[in-house]
Protein backbone atom coordinates (compact mmCIF):
# COMPACT_ATOMS: atom_id res chain seq x y z
CA UNK A 1 0.00 0.00 0.00
CA UNK A 2 1.26 3.29 -0.56
CA UNK A 3 0.13 5.60 2.39
CA UNK A 4 2.37 8.53 2.50
CA UNK A 5 3.65 10.77 -0.64
CA UNK A 6 5.01 14.72 -0.75
CA UNK A 7 3.11 17.56 -2.39
CA UNK A 8 5.75 21.00 -2.07
CA UNK A 9 4.50 23.03 -5.14
CA UNK A 10 2.48 26.21 -5.21
CA UNK A 11 -0.50 27.09 -6.92
CA UNK A 12 1.97 28.91 -9.51
CA UNK A 13 4.35 26.32 -10.13
CA UNK A 14 1.41 23.34 -10.14
CA UNK A 15 -0.31 26.18 -12.93
CA UNK A 16 3.19 26.40 -15.17
CA UNK A 17 3.71 22.38 -15.21
CA UNK A 18 0.08 22.54 -17.16
CA UNK A 19 0.34 25.48 -19.20
CA UNK A 20 3.81 23.69 -20.38
CA UNK A 21 1.35 20.59 -21.83
CA UNK A 22 -1.18 22.73 -23.24
CA UNK A 23 -3.76 21.96 -20.29
CA UNK A 24 -4.27 25.15 -18.89
CA UNK A 25 -5.68 26.09 -14.99
CA UNK A 26 -8.88 27.51 -15.23
CA UNK A 27 -10.05 27.50 -11.81
CA UNK A 28 -9.17 28.74 -9.44
CA UNK A 29 -8.49 31.87 -11.53
CA UNK A 30 -4.98 33.65 -10.55
CA UNK A 31 -6.77 36.28 -8.33
CA UNK A 32 -8.39 33.58 -6.42
CA UNK A 33 -5.27 31.43 -5.99
CA UNK A 34 -4.99 29.58 -2.77
CA UNK A 35 -1.86 29.50 0.04
CA UNK A 36 -1.03 26.27 -0.78
CA UNK A 37 1.57 25.30 2.16
CA UNK A 38 3.70 22.42 1.30
CA UNK A 39 2.71 19.65 2.25
CA UNK A 40 5.82 17.46 3.43
CA UNK A 41 3.68 13.87 4.15
CA UNK A 42 0.56 13.84 3.19
CA UNK A 43 -1.19 10.96 4.86
CA UNK A 44 -5.02 9.11 4.38
CA UNK A 45 -7.91 10.95 5.18
CA UNK A 46 -6.05 14.17 5.48
CA UNK A 47 -6.63 16.93 2.51
CA UNK A 48 -4.97 17.46 -0.71
CA UNK A 49 -4.57 18.91 -3.64
CA UNK A 50 -5.94 17.07 -6.92
CA UNK A 51 -6.64 18.35 -10.69
CA UNK A 52 -9.81 17.21 -12.91
CA UNK A 53 -10.90 17.90 -15.89
CA UNK A 54 -12.84 21.34 -16.33
CA UNK A 55 -13.98 22.47 -19.96
CA UNK A 56 -10.86 22.73 -21.51
CA UNK A 57 -8.34 22.64 -18.89
CA UNK A 58 -8.23 21.36 -15.28
CA UNK A 59 -9.79 22.35 -12.05
CA UNK A 60 -7.25 22.84 -8.43
CA UNK A 61 -8.80 21.69 -6.01
CA UNK A 62 -8.97 20.12 -2.16
CA UNK A 63 -10.39 16.45 -1.03
CA UNK A 64 -10.08 13.86 1.10
CA UNK A 65 -7.99 10.98 0.71
CA UNK A 66 -9.39 7.87 1.34
CA UNK A 67 -12.39 7.31 -1.46
CA UNK A 68 -15.94 7.84 -0.07
CA UNK A 69 -17.96 5.98 -3.51
CA UNK A 70 -21.27 7.77 -4.44
CA UNK A 71 -23.20 5.23 -3.04
CA UNK A 72 -22.10 5.53 0.15
CA UNK A 73 -24.52 7.51 3.10
CA UNK A 74 -23.57 6.77 6.39
CA UNK A 75 -21.22 8.85 8.30
CA UNK A 76 -17.70 8.80 7.33
CA UNK A 77 -15.94 7.22 10.17
CA UNK A 78 -18.77 4.24 9.11
CA UNK A 79 -16.88 3.51 6.17
CA UNK A 80 -13.92 1.17 6.80
CA UNK A 81 -12.73 -0.22 3.10
CA UNK A 82 -9.13 0.75 2.97
CA UNK A 83 -9.91 2.60 -0.61
CA UNK A 84 -7.03 5.30 0.08
CA UNK A 85 -5.23 2.59 -2.60
CA UNK A 86 -7.08 1.45 -5.68
CA UNK A 87 -5.15 -1.37 -7.76
CA UNK A 88 -4.83 -0.83 -10.83
CA UNK A 89 -5.44 -4.93 -11.74
CA UNK A 90 -9.14 -4.35 -9.97
CA UNK A 91 -10.05 -0.48 -11.04
CA UNK A 92 -12.07 -1.46 -13.73
CA UNK A 93 -14.59 -4.01 -11.80
CA UNK A 94 -13.68 -3.05 -7.98
CA UNK A 95 -17.56 -2.08 -6.85
CA UNK A 96 -16.29 1.25 -5.63
CA UNK A 97 -13.73 2.25 -8.42
CA UNK A 98 -15.19 1.21 -11.74
CA UNK A 99 -17.37 4.17 -12.06
CA UNK A 100 -14.82 6.98 -10.63
CA UNK A 101 -12.47 4.79 -13.62
CA UNK A 102 -14.81 5.08 -16.18
CA UNK A 103 -15.41 9.03 -15.53
CA UNK A 104 -14.20 10.76 -12.51
CA UNK A 105 -9.94 10.03 -12.93
CA UNK A 106 -7.80 12.85 -11.50
CA UNK A 107 -4.58 13.62 -10.88
CA UNK A 108 -2.72 13.71 -8.07
CA UNK A 109 -0.22 16.56 -6.99
CA UNK A 110 2.94 15.04 -5.75
CA UNK A 111 6.69 15.33 -6.17
CA UNK A 112 7.19 11.50 -4.97
CA UNK A 113 5.97 9.18 -2.28
CA UNK A 114 7.55 7.74 0.57
CA UNK A 115 8.15 3.71 1.82
CA UNK A 116 9.66 2.37 4.56
CA UNK A 117 12.54 -0.83 4.94
CA UNK A 118 14.63 -2.10 7.09
CA UNK A 119 15.35 -2.59 10.86
CA UNK A 120 14.62 -0.66 13.67
CA UNK A 121 11.71 0.83 15.65
CA UNK A 122 10.67 3.37 13.70
CA UNK A 123 11.93 1.76 10.02
CA UNK A 124 13.98 3.47 7.88
CA UNK A 125 12.35 5.73 5.75
CA UNK A 126 12.37 6.63 2.39
CA UNK A 127 11.63 8.72 -0.80
CA UNK A 128 10.81 7.78 -4.27
CA UNK A 129 10.86 10.67 -6.89
CA UNK A 130 12.02 10.30 -11.09
CA UNK A 131 15.58 10.37 -11.00
CA UNK A 132 15.43 13.02 -14.02
CA UNK A 133 13.27 15.60 -11.29
CA UNK A 134 10.84 16.20 -14.37
CA UNK A 135 6.80 17.21 -13.17
CA UNK A 136 4.98 13.91 -12.12
CA UNK A 137 1.78 13.72 -11.17
CA UNK A 138 0.30 10.67 -9.48
CA UNK A 139 -3.05 8.60 -11.22
CA UNK A 140 -6.48 9.06 -8.74
CA UNK A 141 -10.13 8.56 -9.02
CA UNK A 142 -12.48 10.68 -7.30
CA UNK A 143 -15.95 10.53 -6.55
CA UNK A 144 -18.66 12.34 -4.29
CA UNK A 145 -20.71 10.98 -1.14
CA UNK A 146 -23.54 12.55 0.63
CA UNK A 147 -22.50 11.58 4.29
CA UNK A 148 -25.11 11.31 7.42
CA UNK A 149 -22.55 13.60 9.61
CA UNK A 150 -20.64 15.66 7.02
CA UNK A 151 -23.16 16.18 4.12
CA UNK A 152 -21.01 16.03 0.47
CA UNK A 153 -17.63 14.77 0.80
CA UNK A 154 -15.44 14.35 -2.33
CA UNK A 155 -12.96 12.12 -2.26
CA UNK A 156 -10.04 10.74 -3.97
CA UNK A 157 -8.03 7.29 -4.41
CA UNK A 158 -3.97 6.54 -5.85
CA UNK A 159 -4.27 4.19 -7.97
CA UNK A 160 -0.75 1.88 -7.50
CA UNK A 161 0.97 -1.18 -9.96
CA UNK A 162 3.20 -3.93 -9.28
CA UNK A 163 6.47 -2.37 -8.61
CA UNK A 164 8.45 -3.39 -11.18
CA UNK A 165 12.30 -2.21 -10.78
CA UNK A 166 11.38 -0.77 -7.03
CA UNK A 167 10.29 -4.59 -6.26
CA UNK A 168 13.26 -4.63 -2.99
CA UNK A 169 11.77 -1.54 -1.77
CA UNK A 170 7.49 -2.23 -1.63
CA UNK A 171 5.30 -4.93 -3.48
CA UNK A 172 3.44 -1.80 -4.78
CA UNK A 173 3.83 1.25 -6.13
CA UNK A 174 2.09 4.21 -7.00
CA UNK A 175 0.88 5.06 -10.90
CA UNK A 176 3.02 7.74 -11.92
CA UNK A 177 2.36 10.02 -14.82
CA UNK A 178 4.32 12.54 -16.84
CA UNK A 179 3.30 15.63 -18.08
CA UNK A 180 2.80 14.22 -21.60
CA UNK A 181 0.45 11.57 -20.28
CA UNK A 182 -1.96 13.92 -17.91
CA UNK A 183 -4.40 14.43 -20.31
CA UNK A 184 -4.95 11.07 -21.85
CA UNK A 185 -5.58 9.86 -18.08
CA UNK A 186 -8.04 13.16 -18.02
CA UNK A 187 -9.87 11.78 -21.10
CA UNK A 188 -12.55 9.16 -20.21
CA UNK A 189 -12.91 8.16 -23.89
CA UNK A 190 -9.23 7.58 -24.28
CA UNK A 191 -7.46 4.27 -23.44
CA UNK A 192 -4.55 4.28 -20.68
CA UNK A 193 -4.35 0.52 -19.99
CA UNK A 194 -0.46 1.03 -20.77
CA UNK A 195 -0.24 3.60 -18.47
CA UNK A 196 -0.64 1.30 -16.05
CA UNK A 197 1.93 -0.89 -17.16
CA UNK A 198 4.68 -1.97 -14.33
CA UNK A 199 7.49 1.04 -14.39
CA UNK A 200 10.75 0.71 -16.21
CA UNK A 201 14.09 0.50 -14.43
CA UNK A 202 16.36 3.22 -13.53
CA UNK A 203 13.35 5.46 -13.53
CA UNK A 204 13.21 6.77 -9.91
CA UNK A 205 15.79 7.79 -7.23
CA UNK A 206 15.43 6.44 -3.95
CA UNK A 207 17.21 8.59 -1.10
CA UNK A 208 16.50 8.55 2.71
CA UNK A 209 13.52 10.64 3.53
CA UNK A 210 16.04 13.12 5.77
CA UNK A 211 17.40 14.10 2.98
CA UNK A 212 14.74 15.95 1.54
CA UNK A 213 12.52 16.15 4.76
CA UNK A 214 13.62 19.82 5.02
CA UNK A 215 13.78 21.05 1.18
CA UNK A 216 11.34 21.93 -1.08
CA UNK A 217 12.18 19.53 -4.34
Amino acid sequence: MCTNYRRTKGFDEIGQDFREVRIPLRFPEPHMAPNLEPQSEIRPTDRAIVLRPRDDGVELTWMRWGLLPFFYKGPIKGWKAATFNARAEGVKTAASFREPFKRRRCLIAAEGWVEWKGEGKPKPKFFVAPRDAAPICLAGLWDRATTLDAGEVESFTMVTQPPGALSDLHDRAPVVLRQENWGRWLDPDRPVDDLLATEPPNLFRIRPFHEVSGALL
